[in-house]
């Protein structure tokens, strides 16, 4: 069976194991680690547990390694990485009702097919072809980053917040394994898909390197949503950017999956609709086909 968030649960269980067996006190080569790879090791550790890592995530295992900190660094990425199989699960849970409903109507289609004749199937595939060719147009936007996106109905909201949560982990992490802000945020700056959110933060970047305070730039800049720069002020004026960093992530994932749980249900309306639609049409070409065999 299908399990959205599989790859980030085994990879959390792999490094909770490297964090146990390293604050166990059991020397680095018997957990297949080398020395010589210094602020490196734990990387390599991951990646040899088949972990893909991401750039953010080297730089705080390494953060963690250089700075005493093996087991927090790793303790940390793994319940970042169950935070993220939770919110995969939650869209797929959001998304399976509508998918199903979507396949039955082709199958059906093609149950009948004999007595309906090739018309219906024949739209369908129409239809679910230009369905198909929107859906991999708009993916392909997504993956540029094109900035055009925000002003899509639906989609625009939802990727407001959606982009800021990957910018933040990063630097939530990076910031908490003690890389100085102005480094961690140039990593997470790397994160960043929309062009539009990437340039505001470039900006953020610029300024932070001429030693202006994270919350001045970003307010100066606009880059991320005024509930995010509000949480972020009020936390670096209280010497607790960490803390703060963390409750606009926790704030923008529960949004995020707010909206997305509304978008998917929305979906699964108009797929229960036209799926409705659809087998009203079969039924009454097949009872009509079959009438017409029986010359009544």
């Amino acid at each position: 069976m299908f399990h959205p968030g599989a790859k980030h649960h085994k990879a959390a269980l792999a490094l909770e194991d490297m964090a146990s067996a390293l604050d166990a006190g059991l020397p680095l080569e018997a957990i297949g680690g080398n020395a010589d790879l210094g602020d490196h090791v734990l990387v390599d550790l991951a990646e040899q547990r088949g972990i893909r890592l991401k750039p953010a995530e080297k730089t705080v295992l390494e953060a963690g390694w250089k700075a005493g900190n093996a087991g927090q660094a790793l303790r940390g990425r793994a319940e970042d990485r169950r935070r993220q199989a939770a919110f995969h699960e939650e869209v797929w849970a959001g998304l399976r009702y509508p998918l199903t409903l979507v396949l039955l109507l082709p199958l059906a289609a093609a149950a009948t097919y004999a007595i309906i004749g090739p018309g219906f199937s024949i739209g369908l595939a129409i239809a679910y072809g230009t369905l198909g060719s929107i859906a991999l147009v708009l993916a392909r936007k997504i993956g540029r980053g094109d900035p055009s996106l925000e002003r899509y109905p639906i989609i625009g909201p939802l990727l407001e917040d959606l982009r800021e949560v990957p910018y933040l982990e990063s630097l939530h992490a990076l910031y908490g394994a003690g890389v100085p802000i102005v480094e961690a945020h140039g990593n997470a700056l790397r994160t960043v898909q929309m062009r539009g959110l990437r340039e505001r933060l470039g900006m953020v970047q610029q300024h932070l390197t001429e030693g202006m305070q994270l919350r001045e730039a970003l307010e100066r800049t606009g880059a991320l949503c005024s509930e995010t720069r509000s949480l972020l002020a009020t936390g670096e004026q209280a010497g607790q950017l960490e803390d703060a960093l963390g409750r606009a992530l926790t704030r923008r994932r529960e949004v995020a999956g707010r909206k997305l749980s509304a978008a998917a249900k929305r979906l699964g309306q108009i797929a229960y609709a036209l799926t409705v639609i659809g087998v009203v049409i079969i039924v009454f070409k097949f009872y009509g086909s079959y009438f017409s065999l029986m010359g009544l």
